[in-house]
């Protein structure tokens, strides 16, 4: 496993670690209407290991490349962009509901914490398909912290 991977540059690692992002962008600029007015209290020590793995995670996805060559037809690479398309459905029913907090939070086909869900095995996917498994590991990590921190904040 660790034989497969060389240390350089995926601009394929880029664009996957990216695609899930551009949407925050949009939130930035279009914020919830009836957004909270006090912060919820988290768990630090889970909070720490929740940016520390996704940034563990983007490095790994962008700079551990497999010596594999990519397979563009990859079942892998297509599941994951099945969750990358669902994560942007919950973010278009938040903008055309209009940017109703709660709607963050609400199942989407039957998915508690949708927006917590989707990216990570969107990511998970996306990084088995790239046959980088450092970065699979990683996110495993992140997303268990990240579902807890979701799921305190929305409960």
């Amino acid at each position: 496993m660790m034989n497969n991977i060389k240390l350089g540059f995926s601009w394929i690692g880029l664009i996957v670690f990216l695609l899930p992002m551009l949407i925050n962008i949009v939130y930035v600029i279009l914020p919830p209407k009836n957004a909270p007015t006090t912060q919820e209290e988290t768990n630090k020590i889970l909070e720490i290991i929740e940016q520390s793995t996704r940034m563990l995670y983007m490095l790994a996805i962008v700079f551990l490349v497999s010596k594999e060559k990519i397979d563009f037809t990859s079942v892998w690479m297509f599941i994951g962009l099945i969750f990358l398309i669902l994560y942007y459905m919950v973010w278009f029913r938040y903008f055309l509901g209009g940017r109703d907090v709660d709607l963050l939070g609400k199942k989407f086909l039957f998915v508690p914490m949708p927006l917590a869900v989707f990216p990570v095995i969107y990511f998970i996917f996306e990084a088995i398909w790239l046959n980088n498994y450092i970065a699979v590991l990683f996110m495993i990590i992140f997303g268990i912290a990240h579902n807890i921190i979701s799921y305190n904040a929305f409960s």
